[in-house]
């Protein structure tokens, strides 16, 4: 009985820490504090309660800033996507279920360049090779 509980027990432990083995450590950029430049813009939200709305800001380019935000165990991740001259052209995008290196979220809104959030260390030639343009480590940008 004592080893069939114990053997109950293992099993156990064994599935919780299997997660924490998969080495994916979340989206680096993110992990860091918040600061003035990472707050968005009030009327960008996120309509899920259910998402990550942590936001930090990862790059601007051409006039549009792309923000990413993560849950802390790192299964779900946004891109928000705010062209500064159009801001009501803004776009958020989520997705769950995240627990390795890939392409999480693609978002666009007409007018906009589609954007790509991917997790850190993803490997993006596929994508560049196919047309995308890198412009973070996390962040690839399509045409309008």
């Amino acid at each position: 009985m004592k080893n069939r509980i114990f053997t109950t027990v293992a099993i156990a432990a064994a599935l919780l820490v299997l997660p924490a083995c998969s080495g994916y450590q979340g989206i680096a950029a993110v992990h860091r504090e918040m600061d003035a430049r990472d707050n968005l813009p009030a009327d960008v939200r996120n309509s899920s309660p259910d998402q990550p709305f942590d936001f930090r800001l990862l790059v601007e380019d051409a006039g549009v800033k792309y923000f990413a935000a993560e849950s802390e165990d790192f299964t779900k991740a946004c891109i928000a996507v705010y062209p500064v001259d159009e801001p009501d052209q803004w776009s958020i995008g989520c997705s769950d279920g995240i627990t390795h290196d890939r392409e999480i979220v693609t978002v666009g809104h007409v007018g906009q360049p589609t954007a790509k959030l991917v997790t850190t260390g993803f490997d993006t030639r596929a994508l560049e090779d196919s047309g995308w343009k890198k412009i973070h480590d996390n962040v690839l940008i399509g045409r309008m």
